[in-house]
Order: structure tokens, then C-alpha cells, then sequence
């Protein structure tokens, strides 16, 4: 008995395999393990160009509201120099001081260095927010400017956990202190950064 289900076993086996070579293909089934990544993420990235268009719109509007004559950079930051400064601009690597206020487009101040103190930190080589570490590369020690910072460029998705909500861009008022000025001691470099 043993030996005759074994035997119609194989040969269901066979008979299924030889089956499956005659049939010709009438289409293509996709798992969703084989969709293209530009599908899957294509939501996303429409809903990211979305938040992005209406900041830019809501930045753009900030800026003509009062008059202010800002250069807009390629990363989406706009900068108006209130005071130049003098000496050759921050690099990487270069250690900035730096007064501060900081603004919500509705006006409110929320932080400020009178308060807060100055901030300190190394170009390109510390958690502070992007924008900054752009600025402190256009302006030079001395300097006055005023930042209109999208939120991919400031506290993003998350924001700061305290005043600053997600997805919201700000304005900064910023003095970088000159080399001759006292600046505070306060930077401790991150071990953890390049």
C-alpha cells in the first residue's frame, strides 16, 4: 500500500510540473515586495513638496509684510546683512559666537541670548541648527543679519520640544561677536562628531 501512494506521489508530482511547462504567461503578477520604490514613496514625497511649497509661501509673505530685502540661498534660507562684519567669512572647523533672538512668524520672540546666552559652536561640527552653521559660512566676525529659517533648516519634523512646534519656520536676529570680543568658554566639542 505504502509502495502505491508513494508511487501516485510522484507521479501527481510529475504531472503537475509537466503541466506547469505547457502554460503560456497571460501576464504578470507584481508583489508588493517588486513595486518600484518611486511608487511606494510617491505619497510621500508629494506631501513633503506640499510642506515645502507652504512654508515657502508662508516665508515669502513674512518677508514682504515688512519690507525686508533678503537674499533667498540655494538651501531656502533667507539672509539680510544689517551690518557686515570684517575679516574672512566662518569656515569649517571655526569656533563662532553668536547673540541671538528668536522669533515665530507671528511675532512672539521665544528665545534670546539676553536670556539664554550667547551661543557657541563649531561650524559644521556641532547639533546646532542648520541655518546657523550656513549663516556663520556667509558672514563675517562682527556681523549683523536677519534669518528666515524654514523648518528643514531649523527644528524640522520634531521641532525643539519646548517653544517651537514641527514643520514651523522662524526668524533670528543675529550678531556673530568679533575675535576681539570676550566670547564664553562654553563650547565642549562632541566626541561622537566627525
Amino acid at each position: 500500500m505504502r509502495k502505491f501512494l508513494f508511487a501516485m506521489l510522484i507521479v501527481m508530482c510529475a504531472g503537475g510540473f509537466a503541466a506547469c511547462g505547457d502554460r503560456k504567461a497571460t501576464g504578470s503578477v507584481v508583489s508588493s515586495s517588486e513595486t518600484p520604490k518611486e511608487d511606494k514613496d510617491a505619497p510621500y514625497v508629494e506631501g513633503n513638496k506640499n510642506i515645502m511649497r507652504r512654508e515657502n509661501e508662508e516665508m515669502e509673505m513674512f518677508v514682504r509684510r515688512y519690507g525686508w530685502q533678503m537674499q533667498r540661498t540655494p538651501t531656502g534660507l533667507y539672509v539680510q546683512v544689517l551690518e557686515p562684519g570684517s575679516g574672512e567669512p566662518f569656515k569649517e572647523n571655526d569656533r563662532v559666537a553668536m547673540e541671538y533672538r528668536t522669533f515665530l512668524l507671528s511675532g512672539e520672540q521665544v528665545y534670546s541670548s539676553d536670556s539664554n546666552g550667547v551661543k557657541v559652536f563649531m561650524v559644521k561640527r556641532s547639533e546646532e541648527i542648520d541655518a546657523l552653521h550656513e549663516a556663520a559660512q556667509l558672514l563675517r566676525p562682527g556681523a549683523k543679519a536677519r534669518l528666515v529659517i524654514p523648518s528643514y533648516l531649523g527644528y524640522g519634523v520634531a521641532g525643539d520640544g519646548d517653544r517651537i512646534q514641527g514643520l514651523q519656520p522662524i526668524m533670528m536676529e543675529i550678531r556673530i561677536l568679533d575675535k576681539d570680543e570676550k566670547i564664553p568658554e562654553t563650547y565642549i566639542p562632541n566626541p561622537y562628531s566627525n
